[in-house]
This record gives C-alpha cells, structure tokens and sequence, in this order.
C-alpha cells in the first residue's frame, strides 16, 4: 500500500506476526493442520498482510501458507532457515511484487550464534531470521527481525534479548531502523489454570525480555493495554501479551492507526493457531 501527502509517495507496510503452531504436533485432533490451514487462510485474506513473520512453522506447512497466498497472484516468497532436527523455521513471508530482498540471515539464541545449538536449559535450539528489504518504487528501507523466544525457560529468554541486541549492532543495523516481531514468550516459568488472569498479566509485564527491550529503546506498537495473544485454542485469550511488534522510541517508522490482535475463528469457533496474529501498520517517515 502506498499513500502520497504532499506529493511525495509513502509506503505503508502491514507488519503482522504470528506463531503458526508446529503442523504436526496435532494429527489426528480437531486442530489438525489440515483442518487449520483453510483458516489461515481466510485469516491472512482477511487481514491483507504484506510482510508476515510466522514461528513455529515447518517447510510443508509453510508451503502451504505460501500456494494459499498465492492463490490469486503470484506475489508471495518466504525465506528462513531451518532452525532444528524438527525443520521448525522462523519464516519471513513477503511481497516480492512490493518489496526487494536485500540481505537475510538466520541465527541463534546461544553463547555461538551463527551456529545451531540449545543453551540456557531449552530443549530446542531458538533463533530470529533477520532481513533487510526496500520498496520496490520508493527505494524506502525497513528491517525485520523475526524472533521466538523460549518457552518454558526463562533464563533462555533473558540471555537472548543481549544476543538480539548485539546480532542488531553487529549487523550495522541502527535500532531506529529495525522492527522486532515475534513470539516473547513472556510468561511464568510454572503455570497452571488456577492463576489468576491478572497476576499472569503483572508477571509477563514485568519478565526480564520485555524489562529489556523496553530498556534498548524499544516500545511496543499495541498501545491498548493488556491483550492475551495465547488463546490453547479456547474461546478467549488467556494469559499475558506474549506476540510483539516493537519499534524504537525514536523509529524512522511511525503506526499508522491501531496495531490489532486478530481474533479470527471460523464459523464453528475453531482458531487458525493457538495464538493470536498481532498486525500493525506502519509508515516510513524518514
């Protein structure tokens, strides 16, 4: 999309992130990725991304994702790395119609981040896929860092936002440029469904990685307060915002209206994951 104020052409970038939720974790149930898939895809129609950051996905299911965006025109490309033995990648969906790839890089949450490996007591290996694209007619830049915290480690998440922040610098990427998507996982290392909905909500306010990008200079774009993005495939989210679209305090970018929690189901209340896709608009403005 694209929008011209005083004659010069702006470019609007809907940003979306959202955790796919593995394909094959659920055969044989009612949330099956083959019963999930056609609700994905009327999620994405409906909301019209043109940049897409997805965790959890595998080659297949993203496969899927991209013949289904596809559909209609031939626009859609996906890029990521596979970031374990299980093909889990954090895919970058983008228009190349819009958008030209400039660079792209995967790495991971560990003492080593070029190469794959777990640390800090997860039992899978953790990453961000990372790329750099410019608008095809206005030659405006942006930055997207794609990331999936750790779930249940909370000491993994603490040391990787430091490794986040130094991949950022070391790529030469300034803060004010970059857009950092994806799942935080920002929630309480021993839950159950007896705690209370406002104590998960105070604990993922107050957990370390958000403490820490916030402290970076980072601001959160959903401005509404406290939104559940996890919904376990219930009728409602539950628990504190754990999917992010941050930019820095003093970001080239600016939100373009309001940045929203999408929460599709189809007719017979079934979700497309067990999270929420979390959307923004957001304008170049340098």
């Amino acid at each position: 999309m694209d929008t011209v104020t005083q004659g010069i052409t702006t470019t609007i970038i809907r940003v979306c992130t959202f955790n796919l939720r593995h394909g094959p974790i659920d055969r044989g149930t009612q949330n099956a990725w083959e019963k999930r898939r056609p609700i994905v895809k009327d999620c994405l129609k409906n909301m019209q991304p043109t940049i897409i950051g997805t965790q959890e996905g595998y080659p297949p299911q993203l496969n899927d994702i991209l013949d289904d965006l596809n559909e209609s025109t031939k626009c859609w490309s996906w890029i990521g790395e596979e970031l374990d033995e299980w093909y889990i990648t954090n895919a970058i969906f983008y228009r190349h119609d819009q958008f030209s790839l400039i660079s792209t890089k995967t790495f991971w949450f560990n003492e080593h981040p070029s190469t794959i490996g777990s640390a800090w007591n997860t039992k899978y290996p953790r990453g961000c896929t990372c790329a750099q694209f410019q608008h095809i007619i206005t030659k405006q830049p942006f930055i997207i860092y794609n990331v999936h915290l750790d779930f249940p480690s909370q000491k993994s998440r603490h040391h990787s936002i430091p490794i986040l922040l130094s991949q950022i610098k070391e790529n030469g990427d300034h803060i004010d440029k970059v857009i950092v998507i994806g799942d935080f996982n920002n929630w309480p290392e021993q839950v159950d469904g007896e705690t209370p909905v406002d104590k998960l909500i105070l604990l993922g306010q107050q957990a370390s990685e958000i403490e820490q990008m916030k402290k970076a200079g980072f601001v959160d774009t959903y401005q509404h307060g406290e939104t559940p993005t996890f919904n376990g495939f219930r009728l409602a989210g539950y628990g504190p915002k754990i999917d992010f679209i941050w930019i820095s305090l003093n970001s080239v970018y600016r939100v373009e209206g309001e940045t929203k929690v999408d929460d599709y189901h189809d007719k017979d209340g079934f979700f497309p994951s067990d999270h929420f896709p979390v959307y923004t608009d957001l304008i170049y403005t340098e």
